[in-house]
């Protein structure tokens, strides 16, 4: 760990270290649900009906059954029956639910002594959130809704109540289970990585909650660790907005202050002029994103407020989009690239939402690999091998060897079985124990195996065959008479 006056404590390599390579491991300190709904406060489902929820018979948590009740700590229902806790509505469920993360932070001195130390270190950017619209509702909701359940005020203050809201608005991460549950959690250790939006480490969670830090480049010795705070795929100006609002910073690292984004323009609308693309100009310090935008190639300027006006009526469009259909996807893109470059984030998300469709139903195999082949370039020069690239790649494999399996036997002879095998591997590497792994990867890995035995087959039958023929040859080869023979023919 090192401290820096540019961005504070991070984490520094004391090795050179391997794409691939698992860097850290932590298991959280504290998790909750992320959700507006009822939700068992233990494995985070979510269920429509009161009905349908087990309560604790001492402290009054609800869950969605007896085992996950039973994995509930002692210690935490100890200090949750000191709260009046309401049980007779789902909307009292929901209250709790979104309140639970909180609740289990301001127990942990209690219930955790070890680890409420660690996650007191972490940055709660109190200075930077008074008077802000998150610290009225803050107020408004948390303050008010945990005083109501009995949440005694001179035990735990309500600057106790802000502090730790600021600790889990700027340190938390979300993750998923494996049907798509959304939580959010605290790892301290994890939490002292900083952010580039060119990161050098993916993460995956397990079935155990276990978050997994991998090296999704090379990295060199001395080198700062970096994972990113905001999302990879979205373009400039809503990532250095989502930072500065949420995590209280302009971020400066090399693909923010470059406006083609490291080459793959993914911010960049097309010229109305030569359709070429447009990029804004750069802007290091400014907080306020309103720079002009002008064209590459013809010079042609555009205010950045037509630019924002642009996106905000294709915003408005994708709210109509069925997201769940293929063909509307396939045809809002259609009409998107007319005015957005082929790498715009907008276009990169629905390209890994057709994917993912079109896989789960099993059909459209060309048209998979066609739009992997756009989406992975882009995502590794962005992530490295990340998670979302792996995904990416094993989809693309999944559909080549059901190309193959149909009966295409030049993508055999291409050499692309070769190259498969060693991007599954370490696709397969990253992701076989995250919560999110897809369904099919045992399945795809199988099939490849079988493939490469099949073409080894099939290669050494072949290479049988031409040697008994070369024998055969010899056997049967002509020879022009010698002289010698001719002359006694004669």
């Amino acid at each position: 760990m090192k401290y820096s006056e540019e961005s504070g404590r991070g984490l520094i390599a004391n090795r050179n270290i391997k794409t691939g390579e698992i860097i850290l491991e932590e298991t959280a300190a504290v998790w909750g649900p992320k959700a507006s709904g009822a939700c068992c406060l233990q494995c985070s489902l979510e269920l429509c009906e009161l009905s349908s929820f087990h309560f604790c018979s001492l402290c009054h948590l609800h869950f969605c059954s007896a085992k996950c009740c039973s994995l509930q700590q002692s210690s935490e229902c100890a200090e949750m029956q000191k709260l009046s806790i309401n049980t007779d509505s789902l909307e009292s469920l929901s209250k709790l639910t979104l309140a639970i993360l909180v609740i289990r932070c301001l127990f942990l001195p209690l219930t955790a002594p070890q680890d409420s130390i660690k996650i007191r270190l972490l940055q709660d950017h109190m200075e930077e959130r008074k008077g802000t619209k998150l610290q009225k509702l803050c107020q408004e909701f948390l303050v008010n809704y945990l005083r109501d359940i009995g949440l005694d005020q001179k035990q735990i203050s309500n600057n106790d109540i802000y502090q730790v809201c600021g600790i889990l608005d700027s340190n938390a991460f979300e993750s998923k289970t494996f049907d798509g549950v959304e939580n959010r959690a605290v790892f301290p250790l994890s939490a002292m990585v900083n952010s580039s939006c060119l990161p050098n480490m993916t993460h995956v969670t397990r079935k155990d909650r276990k978050m997994v830090f991998v090296a999704s480049r090379d990295i060199q010795e001395g080198q700062e660790l970096f994972i990113c705070y905001t999302g990879t795929r979205w373009g400039n100006i809503t990532r250095r907005k989502h930072l500065l609002l949420t995590k209280h910073f302009l971020c400066r690292c090399p693909r923010c202050l470059d406006p083609t984004e490291c080459g793959t323009f993914i911010s960049s609308i097309k010229c109305p002029e030569c359709k070429r693309n447009m990029v804004q100009e750069a802007q290091s310090d400014s907080t306020e994103c309103n720079m002009p935008w002008h064209c590459q190639k013809c010079r042609h300027k555009m205010e950045h407020k037509k630019v924002v006006a642009i996106e905000t009526m294709i915003g408005q469009m994708l709210k109509l989009v069925n997201k769940n259909s293929t063909h509307h996807l396939e045809q809002v893109s259609r009409k998107l690239k007319r005015v957005l470059t082929s790498h715009h984030y907008i276009l990169l998300e629905i390209y890994m939402n057709l994917v993912t469709l079109y896989a789960k139903n099993n059909e459209k195999q060309e048209r998979i690999v066609e739009l992997c082949d756009i989406l992975i370039p882009v995502l590794q020069k962005l992530e490295g091998l990340s998670k979302a690239v792996a995904f990416m790649l094993i989809a693309r494999i999944g559909s080549q060897v059901s190309i193959c399996r149909a009966g295409n036997e030049e993508l055999l002879k291409s050499g692309w079985l070769e190259e498969s095998l060693t991007a599954f591997d370490d696709a397969y590497t990253l992701i076989k124990s995250d919560v999110q792994a897809p369904e099919s990867l045992i399945e795809v890995k199988i099939s490849l195996t079988n493939l490469k035995e099949e073409k080894d087959s099939n290669k050494k039958d072949f290479l049988k065959l031409d040697a008994n023929s070369e024998h055969l040859d010899k056997d049967n080869a002509y020879y022009p008479p010698s002289e010698e023979n001719i002359e006694k023919l004669v």
